[in-house]
């Protein structure tokens, strides 16, 4: 009851005295709105950050190569074209871990056309792809229907296919189910050539935002027929550096990225047991995005501490608009002590005014905070959805945290505390027959 007293009686004088109350508390309202915004911004970017990095490469690790640690500087060179990783080395990986590293495989066949009539011409472009490849790109190709090209056909080189839902209707017409069905391709530089279809995908809205598809009729597009990748090496030699830098994907939600780090690279430390000077050397993106992360979380706290700054101001505010509130009630304070008031109860009384006047300041700067956020989100998509190379994988998504909204009330109270200690004892130390004779 003596405490729910003295809080009204800290609103009573702080509702008598609005304006001034809230010039006071202008103070705490930039320093706590800042410290949210900024804390809130930082944690939201780290999310986002981390949601499109793991969605690019979360399940990927990556091949390069290094000298061994003995070289002397004096043999130092190039690497030898027999020094890198063979495809007969990738076949091996794959049946050793029993499909649980996919390793990402492509390779560019050509441009093709079907004729559907006499005066109907359907344009593709065909590509081998191992199933690591298809779904590394997840982000434009996704599997709707039938299967991948499996490790059999890849194998055994033979002529399936995958296509997409815009080459399905474009050929067959719309509602017809492609998958079982046959196709000749005529393909550049190769001739026609008979495939079976085992897949339907459909692509997605970024993988047509290139300035090539501007103006491009749904019926006229070239869309891709991805095929067995050692069915496309038999048709056309692929690249050397399909092989030379490798990707792997895991097929296994169960394994991490650093466990298979531990294990691709244990099967090639076997593999260049005798190298003379370059080995493989496997790397997973996660451990810069953790050195990300950390810079992130830095620059936050050194912002949110630099904001924070403000909060002194504002409490200095506070201490001196107490002051002259002691000031003003000098004969309040007389009397009150006249009937019995004590020294801890004067105290009490205006450290709890001092308080509230920081606690209200922090919950107004806390919605602030929040707006601001909200503003920066809905800013920051529209900026995302401009560039249509990072729509598919960045969504900004700005969530206000907890901790730092009851931290930042907390600390508020503190500052009104501590910034109305001073004050309040004053007022306590006030001898009743001078307050009383104060004009």
């Amino acid at each position: 009851m003596y405490l729910l007293e003295n809080v009204r009686l800290a609103l009573s004088s702080l509702r008598s005295n609005k304006f001034r109350s809230i010039l006071t508390m202008l103070g705490i309202i930039i320093g706590i709105s800042a410290v949210i915004t900024i804390t809130t911004i930082g944690n939201s970017l780290k999310d986002t950050f981390i949601g499109a990095f793991n969605s690019m490469v979360g399940r990927l690790v990556f091949t390069s190569y290094t000298m061994l640690d003995d070289t002397p500087e004096e043999n130092y060179r190039r690497m030898d074209d027999d020094e890198y990783i063979t495809s007969a080395m990738l076949d091996e990986l794959e049946e050793k871990f029993d499909g649980k590293y996919l390793v990402v495989r492509e390779n560019m066949v050509g441009s093709g056309t079907l004729r559907k009539s006499s005066s109907k011409v359907v344009n593709v472009e065909v590509y081998g792809a191992s199933e690591g490849f298809i779904r590394d790109e997840k982000n434009y190709y996704k599997l709707v229907e039938g299967r991948y090209p499996s490790e059999e056909d890849n194998r055994q080189k033979k002529h399936t296919a995958i296509v997409s839902t815009i080459f399905a209707e474009q050929y067959f017409g719309k509602g017809k189910d492609p998958i079982g069905e046959d196709i000749d391709i005529n393909i550049n530089g190769v001739g026609k050539v008979h495939f079976n279809i085992v897949g339907l995908y459909k692509l997605s809205d970024s993988y047509f935002r290139g300035s090539e598809y501007i103006g491009t009729k749904q019926e006229d597009l070239a869309t891709p027929v991805f095929i067995p990748y050692y069915t496309s090496t038999r048709l056309k030699e692929a690249s050397k550096d399909s092989t030379r830098y490798p990707r792997y994907y895991i097929n296994s939600k169960k394994i991490s990225s650093q466990d298979a780090v531990k294990e691709i690279q244990a099967f090639y430390d076997e593999k260049y047991a005798n190298s003379e000077l370059w080995i493989p050397f496997i790397y997973d993106f996660s451990d810069d995005m953790d050195e990300i992360e950390m810079y992130i979380n830095i620059l936050t706290v050194v912002l949110a501490v630099i904001a924070a700054i403000s909060l002194l101001v504002g409490g200095i505010g506070v201490m001196n608009i107490m002051m002259v509130s002691i000031t003003e009630r000098t004969r309040e304070i007389g009397i009150r002590k006249a009937l019995g008031a004590k020294n801890s109860t004067i105290r009490t009384q205006f450290l709890i005014e001092s308080s509230i006047l920081c606690l209200v300041g922090g919950g107004i700067g806390v919605l602030i905070g929040m707006l601001n956020g909200k503003l920066v989100e809905v800013i920051g998509n529209l900026v995302i959805k401009s560039n249509p190379e990072y729509a598919d994988v960045l969504s900004l998504d700005i969530r206000v945290s907890v901790t730092a909204i009851i931290a930042s009330l907390i600390f508020s109270t503190i500052i009104g505390v501590f910034f109305g200690i001073y004050p309040a004892g004053k007022a306590a130390k006030l001898d009743p027959i001078e307050a009383l004779r104060y004009e």
